[in-house]
């Protein structure tokens, strides 16, 4: 069936017409009939416009009009993304009737490369933690789990659903701390978190303006490559290394590891993926050094947070300080310690940011990339979660750091439940991490591995 076909997959047949992308666009929206009323991924689904965006996509086709390997392609956008004359949500039912004037540059582009929006996603409130949980719009279900209901990872959570749950082949979130790799890994797909600014936020509800990047979920790291090649066209110097499959190989790069201190607190499970991870790249002709890095994970929380509440709160002082409105328990409170962070220590933190960033480079020098879990765990049951203590411990050094990562699926603990393989880049090496991402998955079967989703699946 064609939603089980990766992007590669899905171009080639609709751009050879042995597949329409009107048939395609109905499979998914039949799926999401069946299914998305138990993963509860959707906000809004635009069956009428996507069935009609893409009758006019099999147009072109017909006149051998191809606009590239994302036409007929359907996309899910995370709800904060916006669209003309529909709302944003930025998942609250505060915002449920506050409708956009303007569509995104980033849909424009999607659009104007031939994809069709399928709807929008749900997410954590105001972008606003990294459990995937939303007290108010209700939390998506992890389709790993067909009898627990377990954390999706958030806070773009519906966006790793619908691509996990197979209810969209590839979607759009956006990534504070580690709001696309955190829900990548715990749902077994690919989560590219891009340098800040790499892709366009114009149109994109901001948390953060310092470490928010608009990102990308897809099946493998190839897909991801395909949407962001759309979404961010190589520049003047960029690195572009030939994606021939022939020449797909590591020997002789020098690849960064973690040393012990920093893996303390991992589950059995996660580490052996990890050093599996590791011990795959070696295979390849990898050269793997220890990277220690320039802080604690406690201190890049510190700073990270003094960021990130101060400028949340400035996002959302508003709904933060009216408690007329219904903003979760999980979120306001603390949003609200960005109200205490003095100016001096705001300014503090974004010059120790400066600080770090420098550090990091230097101790990056010669290493094409860093490998790390990318989370502690795996999915946990919803009413385990601590949402004073977020998932995103290996994650948020990239935003704070200024680099690009992708998560990719590296194993399954004792109850089949996907881990992560986090690899970390400098600023602008986007390609490279991605490159690095594909090699991993040209060597390694995880990301063909498919959540079953529900018993109901087996009926689509």
């Amino acid at each position: 069936m064609s939603i089980d076909l990766d992007i590669t997959e899905l171009a080639e047949r609709l751009r050879r017409r042995e597949l329409r992308a009107e048939t395609l666009v109905s499979d998914y929206l039949e799926r999401i009939t069946a299914l998305d009323a138990w993963l509860h991924a959707y906000v809004a689904v635009y069956a009428d416009e996507a069935l009609a965006a893409a009758r006019a996509a099999d147009l072109q086709l017909d006149q051998g009009i191809w606009l590239g390997p994302l036409h007929g392609v359907p996309i899910a956008l995370k709800d904060l993304i916006d669209i003309t004359g529909r709302p944003t949500t930025i998942g609250s039912p505060i915002h449920a009737n506050t409708v956009a004037a303007r569509t995104a540059e980033l849909v424009q582009q999607l659009q104007r490369a031939g994809a069709i929006i399928l709807g929008k996603t749900h997410m954590v409130q105001f972008a606003m933690g990294a459990w995937g949980f939303n007290q108010h719009m209700g939390t998506p279900r992890n389709p790993w789990d067909d009898h627990v209901h377990r954390i999706p990872g958030g806070s773009s959570s519906g966006s790793a659903v619908a691509v996990a749950g197979r209810l969209a082949p590839a979607a759009i979130g956006t990534d504070t701390g580690g709001s696309v790799r955190v829900p990548a890994s715990y749902c077994g797909i690919t989560g590219l978190k891009p340098t800040v600014g790499r892709i366009s936020s114009r149109g994109v509800v901001t948390l953060s303006q310092t470490l928010d990047s608009v990102g990308i979920f897809a099946h493998s790291a190839a897909d991801a490559r395909l949407v962001f090649d759309v979404l961010a066209p190589a520049e003047p110097g960029e690195w572009r290394e030939p994606l021939d499959a022939s020449r797909f190989g590591i020997a002789g790069a020098t690849l960064g590891r973690l040393p012990e201190a920093f893996l303390a607190d991992v589950t059995p499970a996660v580490r052996r993926a990890y050093e599996a991870s590791i011990a795959l790249y070696q295979g390849l002709g990898a050269r793997i050094v220890e990277v220690s890095l320039p802080a604690t994970l406690a201190e890049f929380k510190a700073v990270t947070g003094d960021i990130m509440m101060t400028e949340g709160v400035a996002s959302f002082e508003r709904e933060m300080t009216d408690s007329t409105l219904p903003v979760d328990d999980s979120v306001r409170p603390r949003l609200l310690v960005g109200l205490d962070v003095p100016a001096v220590r705001y300014l503090a933190a974004l010059r120790e940011r400066d600080r770090l960033q420098a550090e990091m480079q230097t101790r990056l020098q010669g290493v094409a990339g860093l490998l790390t879990p990318t989370t502690f765990t795996t999915a946990l049951p919803l009413t385990e979660i601590d949402h004073a203590n977020a998932p995103v411990h290996y994650t948020r050094i990239g935003n704070l750091l200024q680099m690009c990562g992708v998560s990719v699926p590296n194993g399954r603990d004792e109850a089949g439940l996907p881990t992560g393989l986090q690899i970390l880049c400098p600023g602008g090496e986007d390609r490279l991490a991605l490159y690095l991402a594909e090699v991993f998955q040209r060597h390694s079967d995880w990301h063909r591995e498919r959540a079953h989703a529900h018993a109901q699946a087996n009926a689509v």
